[in-house]
């Protein structure tokens, strides 16, 4: 752990990166602080993690390659200069931008750090216990709560002096129902930018509205399979552009040969009414940042314009490898990690139809709800997500409630086949990314109602 005012760590990196000349290499350094309680609930235990801070320092320099170094010790700093390399000439092999200056600190409305366990707990326990005790029906309602603080503190050659300190919270609840042989559940998620506020919403109305729909759920069909048109909601739209599209534009995968998108950018990838973007500095979502873990200011990066790729998503070698310009994409899951370019809050823009509009137009589809799951597949052009029910749609109105619904088909056929994306305030819904099995991150995702034409669904 490493205890020093931000002050103290600000004067010893300064002095650190004043032994790397920018116009001879690279250099950069980041102090990396994480704190995390996580508590799961169920009628049989409660179980409670608490991590009050673990923290590190992670410097690097580019001399062709990245060399770093990682420490978890603050009387070791010294050893920075020591065993990273001294170059020269190699300054314009990472693309140089202006340095800039920023310090700060989100302050939640309800400090978390201000209310014991115990009273989380005792919150949470009322959360469950309404739940439960709502209908003989619910057999289980499972509950997890998880808050975290991340603290980045940035400095590199070109003048950076950043600090960001982010506070966000998630709560789940899953109410289980069972009916005779029938067993089912919906979710419910909310998440954010914010402390212990996040329950201010979780009204006895409220909680009463999340079992029913889990009860709802005991009266649902199996869903059709085959070809039809589908209207998807914006969970569902999240899904598609984060694991279905988005891991295919991260530009290390393109630089590997390793994407479908890699000969695509200036290229129609999806129909005309198709805005995707990915953007950090979308406010009080879980994705959000100030700046990534390079010092590259959290901006809008529009991915696809009028159906049109117009760019991946950079870190500072891509970037500088296909000389384009970084909307703060390159991130790291802590300083014992690498960075990797990756999403923030990846969503479709809306557009202008109405949703009740685009549900009058289809004799025979479905609506598909709530996603569950979604699988990447960057080099196969291949997509599979999962809804967790969804309703038939006959003669222009929205009928029986399904349950489980796959999408499955080609990407690009499935972008393209796009018809209609509605004009109701995006929403974004939060969650961790990983770089293949690991290196998770903090990410939100979605959109508005997008209408498909024609896509394969089957039970899932």
């Amino acid at each position: 752990m490493i205890d020093q005012s931000y002050d103290q760590i600000f004067t010893a990196f300064e002095e650190i990166v004043n032994n790397f000349k920018r116009t001879n290499q690279y250099f950069d350094i980041l102090y990396d602080s994480f704190s995390e309680l996580f508590i799961e609930k169920s009628p049989f235990s409660e179980d409670i993690s608490v991590n009050v801070k673990t923290s590190g320092i992670v410097a690097r320099t580019f001399d062709g390659t990245w060399k770093e170094i990682a420490l978890d010790n603050f009387s070791k700093l010294d050893s920075v200069t020591d065993k990273l390399p001294r170059v020269i000439n190699k300054g314009e092999e990472i693309a140089e931008f202006e340095g800039w200056k920023l310090n700060k600190e989100i302050k939640p409305k309800i400090n978390p750090k201000e209310i014991t366990i115990e009273e989380k707990l005792n919150k949470i326990r009322y959360i469950s216990n309404f739940i439960q005790n709502y209908d003989k029906r619910i057999v289980l309602c499972k509950t997890e709560y998880r808050e975290t603080e991340i603290t980045r503190i940035f400095v590199n050659n070109e003048g950076c002096q950043l600090r960001q300190v982010i506070p966000r919270t998630r709560f789940f609840i899953f109410p289980i129902v069972k009916e005779g042989m029938k067993i089912d559940f919906d979710h419910f998620l909310t998440d954010g930018i914010m402390g212990f506020e996040i329950f201010d919403d979780l009204t006895d109305e409220k909680l009463q509205q999340i079992a029913d729909t889990s009860l709802e759920m005991l009266k649902a069909k199996k869903p059709p399979s085959g070809r039809f048109p589908v209207i998807v909601d914006p969970s569902m739209a999240g899904i598609i552009a984060h694991e279905s599209f988005g891991h295919g534009l991260e530009a290390d995968q393109v630089l590997r040969g390793r994407s479908y998108l890699k000969d695509k950018l200036n290229k129609n990838v999806a129909s005309d009414i198709c805005v995707i973007c990915d953007t950090p500095s979308t406010e009080n979502v879980l994705g959000f940042y100030f700046f990534d873990d390079e010092g590259i200011r959290a901006g809008k990066n529009i991915l696809v314009e009028n159906g049109i790729l117009k760019n991946f998503i950079y870190d500072r070698r891509s970037a500088s490898v296909l000389n384009a310009t970084p909307q703060g994409n390159g991130r790291r899951e802590s300083y014992a990690h690498v960075v990797h370019p990756r999403m923030s809050n990846t969503y479709f823009e809306p557009g202008d139809y109405d949703l009740e509009e685009m549900i009058s137009d289809i004799k025979e589809g479905v609506m598909v709800s709530h996603s569950y799951f979604g699988m990447e597949d960057p080099l196969g052009l291949g997509m599979q997500c999962m809804s967790k029910k969804g309703y038939l749609i006959e003669s222009g109105e929205k009928t029986q409630l399904l349950r489980g619904i796959a999408l499955t088909g080609h990407v690009l056929e499935v972008l393209q086949n796009i018809d209609a994306i509605s004009n109701h305030p995006t929403y974004l819904k939060g969650g961790t990314c990983g770089k293949g099995h690991a290196d998770g991150v903090p990410v939100s995702d979605g959109g508005s109602y997008l209408r498909i034409k024609e896509v394969l669904i089957s039970p899932g």
